[in-house]
């Protein structure tokens, strides 16, 4: 339930995935801001942690999947390199939004 809600805080804030023009998107932006309770804010931080948590395993459990370079292996890596990029995103907009 975390994970979708912080998944839905994600795509309210991240305008690229939206075809609002610039006024929309500061609009929307500064709606979005002022509709972000402390707790889910808090909520968001827990679901961070738990993400960057779990992507640290899934690199751990990589080295036991083969030793040389499978396409296996190599799924592997896109998938933790993907997860990487999306932690890091949520983590710039939840710094950027003010609500430290």
């Amino acid at each position: 339930m975390r994970f979708a809600a912080a998944i839905v805080f994600l795509l309210m804030l991240c305008p690229c995935l939206t075809n609002a023009g610039p006024e929309k998107e500061a609009a929307s932006a500064q709606s979005s801001q002022a509709s972000v309770s402390q707790t889910d804010v808090q909520a968001l931080r827990n679901d961070l942690q738990r993400m960057k948590a779990l992507v640290q395993q899934m690199e751990l459990n990589l080295a036991f999947v083969d030793t040389t370079d499978s396409p296996l292996k190599h799924q592997f890596r896109l998938e933790i390199d993907m997860w990487k990029t999306v932690i890091g995103e949520m983590e710039r907009k939840l710094g950027s939004s003010g609500a430290r």
